[in-house]
């Protein structure tokens, strides 16, 4: 019964992180796109719903929907809980995050992106760059959206 309430309440938040959709939220549509879950397998709409609390800055309750899909190993939900646990001050927590997903795969764009937006906020940039040049040997070039969010980052913390 546990699990069906668990369920029924990952869901509820799932309906209401929707209108990131509607409202045009691209960023939300490319963090659960069909690339990574044709490789990885579709993990649904809780999945889509948790992404929208962390980008909703709901940290803690996105963190509470992913350990809900029970995909411990899943390098999409580690980045998520990554990405939520350093967005809320946690950096040091979010770095083994990072790298258990760049472990369970190397060729994890969001994941280099985000460990590099990591480092920039601990104040390594030179790490940061490292993440970089990952994402530019993986993309083949320096068009695709996480090389350009994370150089734009660089850029910033330069200022």
């Amino acid at each position: 019964m546990f699990k069906i309430l668990s369920m029924t309440a990952v869901l509820t938040l799932g309906l209401l992180a929707t209108p990131a959709y509607a409202a045009g939220d691209t960023t939300t549509k490319a963090a659960v796109s069909d690339t990574w879950a044709t490789k990885f397998g579709d993990l649904g709409p809780a999945y889509a719903a948790a992404v929208g609390l962390a980008q909703s800055a709901k940290y803690d309750d996105a963190i509470k929907a992913l350990n809900a899909l029970n995909k411990p190993d899943d390098p999409r939900v580690l980045n998520w809980i990554g990405f939520s646990l350093r967005k809320s001050g946690k950096v040091d927590a979010a770095l083994p995050y990072y790298d258990k997903a760049l472990s369970k795969a190397p060729d994890f764009t969001p994941a280099h992106e985000y460990l590099g937006e990591a480092y920039l906020q601990m104040k390594d940039v030179a790490k940061a760059k490292d993440q970089l040049t990952q994402i530019e040997k993986l993309c083949g070039n320096q068009t695709c959206e996480e090389y350009k969010d994370l150089s734009d980052a660089i850029a910033k913390s330069a200022l």
